[in-house]
């Protein structure tokens, strides 16, 4: 599987890294250079086997070239994906793939993903020039973007952009969700969701978020008017979304949608979906603009690019109803048409 076609999205290139001495198999898959050097974070779990680790990496890579093609940045998509295993040593195995990294000579730039925490992103640092710097908040500029992609879902599925006076469940809360929760209650939002930590959920608690026990009962099947996935990929399938009663999906998972039929039936049931690769961009327009762009105002510039998701993510779900096409259709449209102009 690791050369051939297989099911999936394309790659441009894919790297093999392997290190003896700290136990590390990792992969990176570069997705796209037409539009400049590849971003992608850097993933680390425990996989089944090296083609699952490939699947997931080629799929989160072209969501990364989607995702940088509809922000306007000068970069495509890439993924790391480090398999975690009895015996890796972490702190070595981070070291030696910042080594891989540097190799590439910047056709790939690393950051943060899942698995891998700000202290593996130093130990890449101390290796490699081509990683997210130290000074942003991955976290902080994706839940920046996710509220911006919410407030252009709220417009069109509820008639006007503010967060107030609705119901939101978010399924993680994390140092996204957790970011989210805290922004849609100071605005009046009532807000539920669940994380498996516990201390993630104490802090959610301690802001008003109603914690949802895990039980017979499906986190995705609690009412809303809002359903925010925010951490692992692939939970909406078609069951799931035959059964949901939300009034629209917004989140930051990478993902989301089991397949294509998944969004399709979100959509011919008139529940108005973000596509993720647009509203969870925040932290790549963050790296880009800092550490690819102009140094003078890329602050500023970075901030301008995540508040104008809201008016992409409108964009999108308005085109979405007028053609009677699901969101996904219409965005990786424009996203492929963006990417074939380099």
């Amino acid at each position: 599987m690791l050369f051939g076609q297989g099911e999936g999205p394309e790659w441009s290139r894919v790297f093999a890294v392997h290190d003896a001495a700290s136990g590390l198999r990792a992969m990176i898959v570069i997705h796209s250079t037409a539009r400049g050097p590849a971003l992608g974070g850097i993933r680390r779990m425990r996989y089944a086997s090296e083609d699952e680790a490939l699947l997931d990496a080629r799929r989160l890579a072209e969501a990364m070239s989607l995702k940088c093609a509809l922000a306007e940045l000068p970069a495509g998509g890439a993924k790391a994906v480090i398999l975690d295993h009895e015996g890796l040593d972490h702190d070595a195995a981070y070291a030696a793939l910042g080594r891989a990294v540097e190799e590439l000579g910047g056709r790939y730039v690393c950051g943060p993903d899942v698995g891998t925490s700000a202290a593996a992103l130093d130990l890449v640092r101390q290796h490699t020039r081509w990683v997210n710097p130290a000074g942003n908040d991955a976290g902080a500029s994706t839940a920046a973007g996710v509220l911006a992609g919410l407030r252009g879902v709220c417009r069109v599925a509820f008639g006007d952009a503010s967060l107030g006076g609705r119901r939101y469940v978010i399924q993680g809360l994390g140092s996204v969700g957790g970011g989210l929760a805290a922004a849609l209650v100071e605005a009046g939002g009532e807000v539920a969701g669940w994380d498996p930590d516990a201390a993630a959920r104490a802090q959610a608690q301690a802001l008003g978020v109603e914690i949802l026990e895990p039980g017979d009962w499906p986190l995705e099947r609690e009412p809303c008017d809002v359903f925010m996935p925010c951490a692992l990929g692939q939970t909406l399938d078609r069951e799931t979304c035959e059964a949901a009663s939300w009034r629209a999906v917004c989140g930051s998972a990478n993902n989301q949608l089991v397949d294509a039929e998944a969004g399709a039936i979100l959509h011919r049931r008139g529940i108005a979906w973000a596509p993720d690769f647009v509203v969870n961009a925040g932290a790549v327009i963050e790296g880009a603009e800092t550490l690819l762009g102009e140094a003078e105002g890329c602050r500023e510039r970075a901030a301008q690019a995540i508040a104008a998701i809201e008016g992409r993510c409108a964009s999108i779900l308005e085109a979405s109803r007028s053609q009677d096409a699901p969101p996904a259709e219409v965005a990786m449209a424009r996203a492929r048409a963006l990417l074939r102009e380099g």
